[in-house]
Parts: structure tokens; sequence; C-alpha cells
């Protein structure tokens, strides 16, 4: 039903504006015809009242000038026999009722009331007001009205009949076209053509809609051929997109990405067993820096063949990225089968690689796992994958080794310890001991190394060596360093106010903390003026490998702490490149000679030869030595006899708290 009056259509659009309008014309006429008529109507009613009531008082005059009451009321009460007269009051001139009739008819709510003075000659004797209801013009208004249903009616019928001969006239050939263009809609066939049915606009519009088609028709033949070649087009970009997120642009080898999503397909299949090889490449690094990038990019390319080499077709090898490859191989569940591959990959690499006209070495560190003894997900897979890797660089680099969840462990143990070392710094767990430093006569102690230690809560005291290396590779040591830093000070400070003695303090130093920019060297400016901080009273010890390049940055920042009266000590030396080069153009206070030359030289000829020549070395440069881990008096004798200047080791004195290191040194000294 609602479809159906709904003007969807120009059809009925047309229909609807052709009988508005001529109902609405019509309307218009009857409403004003009738207007007029009710009003005419009105006014008649008004003047035929007038005319009785005129007609009557000369009559009524004449009774009342003999007080004749029962005269007035014999000549009012016929008049009541008027349909529309509802009363008929007589008054006198004082305005007092003589005489009514009052009819039964019901007054309505809009009444006529006439009133006719009754005077005689000039003479006044009264009123006869006349009332008479609206029920004339009601019957008036109920014609009109059953009129105009009627007219209304007759008038809708001849309206929708010539309604529906023009728009069948006028609409045919828009109504055509309508249809026509419907039809080439749906079949999208624009071949079709529209007949020109008329001569007049409708009639311009079909030629110009036939030439539309004409157009319309053209460019689609053109943008099918479009469409096509775009299709071709796409086709191959679509597989080139395939490429490069499935393919390593560098070696052509499967990417990342493609390696997760496969291992994931072969944990969906069913008994599925295999082997996850991880490889590093030991060595990449080095053809980078001292050839370039391009010769690394091509050392990469060389790999992966050698790598696809090793396996058969069922295999994938893949790039992780950088210098990282992984080897899947299906259907691979022992240690047997897996030694034999990772061999023939350690074979391969081994050998020498022609790039260019240079001939390049790698290696490489690899770990192995198996599915689904060493892992039930990707994520657990790579990363034991990733552990045993590491454990065979870790061992010396050109092996495999197989994962075992001791590995895990341990990297377990690394990052709880981790933790712990933020949590350590956090709530203060980290202690400065001293290890005294001996003059050469074993009488004095005019220097101490300051040593961390970790008071742990539940492991108790831990020395350095098992949580330094692993804070320098998780970027904690610049913290450890900042709170050696300010505690070694302030040791330092309360130290020299104790003694009358000075006391120096050496404090190790990791090249980490050393930055190229000095912020680290502005540190200890800073912190050495607030605590104004006697001069000469700490050493920085810092090893050969940090000095190594005579012009490097770190060398400048070394000075500037010289130019503050803080002394600087090369430490372990002897293991290291040991050149004299920064010994001259740096002002090096100390020497520290490595406690592996001091283990052998109760026995090792050579090494009392090596003992010496640094100490004469460094004498002659006006540079003190410091024998560290001397433990002997044997040892301590020798020394004494090649002139050492200071002795460090438990021949002495072990490392200890700061309150032992007053009690035991500082308080003697006053005394």
């Amino acid at each position: 039903m609602k479809t159906l009056f709904a003007l969807n259509t120009i059809s009925k659009k047309l229909l609807v504006i052709l009988m508005s309008v001529a109902l609405a014309s019509t309307a218009t006429v009857t409403i004003v015809f009738s207007a007029y008529e009710i009003n005419s109507a009105k006014e008649e009613q008004i003047e035929s009242l007038d005319s009785l009531s005129k007609m009557l008082a000369p009559n009524i005059t004449t009774a009342l000038m003999f007080d004749d009451l029962d005269a007035v009321q014999e000549l009012i009460n016929p008049i009541l026999m008027r349909s529309d007269v509802v009363s008929i009051t007589v008054y006198n001139q004082s305005d007092v009722q003589l005489a009514v009739a009052l009819s039964t008819k019901q007054e309505l709510d809009h009444s006529i009331e006439v009133n006719t003075p009754l005077t005689f000659e000039t003479n006044n004797y009264g009123l006869l007001k006349i009332r008479a209801n609206d029920s004339y013009i009601q019957n008036k208004i109920s014609f009109y009205s059953k009129f105009l249903i009627v007219l209304m009616t007759f008038t809708f019928a001849v309206s929708l009949v010539l309604s529906l001969l023009l728009r069948r006239r006028f609409l045919n050939p828009i109504l055509y076209l309508a249809q026509t263009a419907d039809k080439i809609t749906t079949s999208h066939d624009y071949s079709l053509r529209a007949k020109q049915l008329s001569k007049d606009e409708v009639g311009q519009l079909t030629a110009c809609f036939n030439d539309m088609l004409s157009n319309i028709e053209q460019r689609e033949n053109s943008l099918e051929n479009q469409v096509k070649l775009r299709t071709n087009e796409l086709e191959s970009a679509n597989i080139q997109l395939h490429q490069y997120a499935y393919q390593d642009g560098l070696t052509d080898l499967p990417n990342r990405r493609y390696f997760y999503e496969k291992i994931q397909s072969l944990i969906s299949v069913k008994d599925m067993t295999f082997a996850l090889i991880f490889i590093d490449l030991d060595g990449f690094k080095e053809v980078n820096d001292s050839l370039g990038h391009d010769y690394g990019d091509l050392l990469l390319h060389q790999v992966a063949i050698r790598l696809q080499n090793c396996i058969t077709s069922k295999d994938t090898v893949a790039r992780l990225g950088g210098d990282e490859f992984t080897l899947i191989l299906e259907g691979v569940s022992n240690a047997n089968q897996a030694s034999k591959i990772a061999e023939t990959v350690k074979s391969s690499l081994m050998e020498s690689i022609k790039i260019k006209n240079e001939t390049v070495y790698v290696t490489a560190s690899i770990g192995l796992t198996f599915y689904p003894v060493d892992g039930q997900t990707v994520e657990e897979l790579v990363k034991r994958a990733d552990q045993a890797m590491y454990l065979s660089k870790n061992k010396g680099r050109n092996r495999y080794e197989f994962f075992s969840y001791e590995i895990e462990e341990r990297a377990t143990q690394r990052r709880l310890l981790i933790e712990e070392i933020r949590v350590a710094l956090d709530k203060k767990q980290f202690e400065l001991f001293y290890q005294p430093i001996f003059s050469i006569d074993g009488l004095s102690v005019p220097k101490a190394e300051a040593l961390i230690r970790w008071n742990h809560p539940k492991r108790g005291l831990i020395g350095p060596n098992e949580f330094i290396p692993v804070a320098e590779k998780n970027g904690l040591i610049g913290d450890i360093g900042h709170w050696v830093k300010s505690q070694a000070i302030k040791d330092t400070v309360d130290f020299n106010k104790l003694s009358k003695d000075a006391v120096q303090v050496s404090v190790n130093t990791s090249p980490l903390e050393i930055d190229r920019a000095g912020q680290w060297v502005d540190d200890w400016i800073t912190a050495s003026k607030e605590s104004q901080l006697p001069n000469n009273t700490i050493l920085i010890e810092v090893t050969e490998n940090t000095l190594m390049d005579p012009d490097s940055s770190i060398q400048r920042q070394l000075k500037r702490l010289s130019a503050i009266n803080i002394d600087i000590a090369i430490d372990d030396f002897g293991v290291g490149y040991s050149s004299l080069a920064y010994l001259q153009r740096l002002d090096i206070d100390i020497l520290k000679i490595d406690r592996s030359f001091i283990q052998d030289i109760e026995s090792n000829d050579n090494s009392i030869a090596l003992v010496k020549a640094i100490i004469t070395m460094a004498h002659n440069l006006d540079v003190m030595v410091v024998a560290e881990g001397v433990e002997t008096s044997r040892q301590y004798e020798l020394l004494k006899h090649l002139s050492c200047d200071y002795i460090q080791g438990y021949i002495f004195s072990k490392a200890i708290t700061k309150k032992e290191f007053i009690k035991k040194y500082i308080t003697k000294n006053i005394g």
C-alpha cells in the first residue's frame, strides 16, 4: 500500500499535479461562491426580520396607547410561526417588559436581534425586540456543503480522466525513454538506442541520449581494453609484491616473514618433526668495516648460495636479517642427522670466498633445536635456537651447539640478575670495599683501590665479576659507574679529613662509561668541585685497550681530568697492546702490572724480565708502578728488588669495608 501511493515515478507525480491543480481551482471557486451566498443569506434574514418588525410596530403602538396588552400579545404570538424566530418582546418607555412570546425552538450559538422603536408622531411608547436563531443560515451552509462535495467528486472524476488522457499523450515519449535507459542499465548493453517518438524537447532529449550512449559505448570499449592491460599489470605486481613480502631482496632467499609462517605451518601438521638451525656469521662485521658494505652484500649472497647447497629440496634456508640465517630441516628429529648438516654448513662456510679481487673468510656460530622436543610454539623454538647459537658464539665461534634447558636456565638467571641489579641500585644494596695499596717498604698505605660489592639480600656478598659483565652488556654500567663515582668521592673526602697523610683512592672505569661527548668527564669535574675533593686524591683506572688510538677522543677526555688534578692509571698493563705512544702523549701517573705476570715471577725468568722492563720503562717516563695480586713473600721480595713502587695483594690485605679501612689504616696514621 505504501508503495502504491509513493510518488516514485514521473507519471504519478504528473497525475498528482494535474489533479491537484483542478481540485484546488474548483475548491477555490466553490468556497468563494459559498461564502458569498452565506453572507447574502444573513443579510436577507436581517432585512426580512426588520420588515416584519416595522409592519407590527404601528399596531402594537396603537394598542399600547390604549393600554390594551391583550391586543399586543395577540399581535406578537403569530410571529412565532416563523421558523427562525425564537422570541418577541415588547418593552415600555421605561424598559419594563409588557408582553413576550417565546418559541420552543432551540436558540443556537449565533442569534440575530432586531430592535424597532414604538413611536407615534413624536411620542415614544416603547421598544419591540425580535430575536431569531441562525437556522436559516445553517440550512444554507448545509446545502452548499452538499453541493461542494458533489461538485468536488464530479471534478475529481473529470480531472482523473483528463489527467490520464493528458499523461498518456505527453508522457509516453518520456516513459519510453526511461524504459530504454532501465533496459540498458540492467543489460549493460550500450549498443541499444531509443526511438525518437516526437519532435519536441523530448525528441531532442532522445537524440542527446543516443549520442551519450554512443560515447559511453566507445569509452566502455576503451576502458575494457585498459582494464585488461591493468589486470595483467596487477597480476605482475602481485607476483612482485609476494616476492617483496616473502623474499629477501639481497640474497633471493625466503625472508623473516616467510620463515615464521613456514614454521607455523609445519607446527600445524600432525606428527610433524623438524630441526631448526640458527646461523650467525663470525667475522662479517670485519668484512663490512674493512672492505665496505658492497663487499658485505656480495658476501651474504655467496653465503646464501653455499647454504642452499647444504640442504635438500624439501628443506628451507632463510635470511632473518643482517648476517643471520636459518635452516628448517623437515623430518630431521635426532642429533646425528642434524650434526651432519651442521658440520656440512660449518665446513662449507670455512672455505675462502672470492669477492671481486678480494679473498675473505668467515665462519659460523650455529645453534640447533628440534620440534617438538625443544618447543611447542614458534616463539619457543626461535628463542631456544637463538640461545644455542649464542652459546656457540660464547664458546669460541666456528662451532655448533644444541639447545639444552641448562642454557635457558642460565639465560633466565641472567635476566633475573639484570632485574636484581636494577633493584640493587634503587635500594642501595651496593657497597665499596677498599683494598690497601702499600708502599714498597710495607709500612704505609698511601693508596687504596675502591672495589664494588653487592650485599644481596639472599645470596650475601657478591663480587663484581658476577654482575659487572652483565651490567656492561645490558646498559646498566653507566648507572653503576655513577654510583661508584659519587660514593668514591665521598669516601675519599672522609679519608683525607681523618688522615694526616694524603690518601689516594683508585676507581676502576669501564670503557663503556667513557662517552666521546665528554659527559662522563663533566660529571667527574662537577662532582669533584661540589665535594671540594683534594688534589690528586682520586686515581682513575682505565685499561690499555681503551687508549689504543693515540688520537681518540677518550684520550682527550682523560687529559681534561689530569688538568683538574685527577690522576690516571693504566690497569692490567702488559696484557693488551702495551703501546708506548699513549704513555708519551698522556699524563699517566700509575702503571698497574697485571697479576698474571706477578704469579709467574717466582718460577719464570721471562716474567721477571718483563716486569723489570715495565718498571724501568715506567720510571724513565716518571710513572709510578703498582704490582697487583702479590700473594707470597717471594713475590714481594722480587718486586722490592726490582724497585717496584707499590704493592697490592693478599700478602698484606684483601679488600675490606670502609669502616675497617678507616680503623686499620686511617686511624693508625692519625696516631
